[in-house]
């Protein structure tokens, strides 16, 4: 039977979390139209034995993977290369799907013909809330071609889901023991996609605040040189895909992680070292790709802050240190 979705697990040590991940999966009325790889990252604990107790059950939709230790990305680039499924869909090991919105995602997609669908999602935190990230209000629930959007707005590899095909013809490989590819993820296939649709269901549910997690500022400010880096390549896709029909949408989703970089630099201390280091990237970015650069000064505030750091020969930085003498809120 052919599959309608493909959904990557990245499972490195996540024994506690897999259990309820599976199950928001398995539990589908869909599931035979589901391919499920969990994919062991040389993990310790038994996230793939509980992995190997669901394919005893789910033999022609759970597929356990034990792999080397390479990272996250070489967890997504495994199932990439071998999903059958008519789309793609990621899922991290601590997190899960929402089952009745699953549902309604796969029913969607057996009718859909768009590369890219964008669905809501649920960012889930430690005392129970959650908070639903939608997106009909952008885009409506019509197939649009990307190249007319007028979204101005990131959007995150939770809300994504790609048809297959279009992510094997992007060629896309994701680094190995490197944080934050998600970044990639949800750019670089955009270059070869046509069309899109959001469908209305809340799939992905994202568990903020625990422990380890790539997104907190701790691991944030210890990894800040793979963040500049990816920046840095982001910069140079756009400048190299200046003649893409979706050219408008690239630049647009390059300027807000370059927002989201900035952001992060202007976390570490107020010291002139760092000012210096904000300073020499920046300027480094403009030579690399100068529409990212420009356009990072429409961005809100931050915009306006860094057209005022670069009108002062980056002296305005120093302001922070009044604005916020306790370092800059958490975002």
């Amino acid at each position: 039977m052919s599959k309608i979705l493909t959904i990557s697990i990245a499972a490195y040590n996540v024994a506690s979390y897999i259990q309820t991940t599976l199950d928001s999966l398995v539990s589908s009325k869909y599931i035979d139209d589901l391919e499920i790889f969990v994919v062991d990252d040389g993990g310790q604990d038994d996230t793939l034995t509980i992995a190997k107790e669901y394919q005893k059950r789910y033999p022609s939709s759970v597929f356990p993977v034990h792999k080397e230790n390479g990272g996250y990305g070489t967890t997504v680039n495994y199932s990439m290369e071998h999903a059958t499924g008519k789309y793609f869909k990621l899922l991290d090991g601590d997190d899960w799907f929402d089952t009745d919105a699953l549902n309604g995602l796969v029913q969607g997609l057996k009718s859909s013909d768009a590369d890219v669908i964008i669905t809501p999602f649920y960012s889930s935190y430690e005392n129970g809330k959650l908070e639903k990230i939608s997106y009909i209000d952008d885009f409506g629930p019509h197939v649009q071609l990307i190249k007319n959007l007028q979204i101005d707005r990131a959007i995150g590899m939770w809300a994504i889901t790609y048809k297959t095909e279009i992510l094997k013809e992007s060629n896309l490989k994701l680094p190995s023991k490197t944080f934050f590819t998600d970044i990639y993820y949800s750019l670089y296939p955009f270059a070869k996609a046509k069309t899109i649709q959001c469908i209305d269901f809340p799939v992905y549910c994202y568990r903020l605040g625990h422990d380890g997690q790539s997104v907190s500022i701790e691991s944030r400010l210890k990894n800040i040189e793979q963040l500049l880096t990816i920046n840095r390549n982001t910069a140079k896709f756009i400048s190299h895909n200046s003649d893409n029909d979706n050219y408008s949408y690239l630049l647009m989703r390059a300027t807000y992680t370059y927002k989201y970089i900035l952001k992060n630099l202007l976390l570490l201390s107020y010291e002139k070292v760092n000012k210096d280091k904000f300073a020499l990237y920046d300027q480094e970015i403009k030579e690399i790709c100068l529409p990212v650069y420009q356009n990072i000064e429409r961005l809100g505030k931050l915009g306006k802050f860094i057209w005022l750091c670069r009108k002062t020969k980056y002296q305005a930085y120093y302001l922070l240190k009044i604005l916020y003498p306790k370092g800059i809120p958490n975002f």
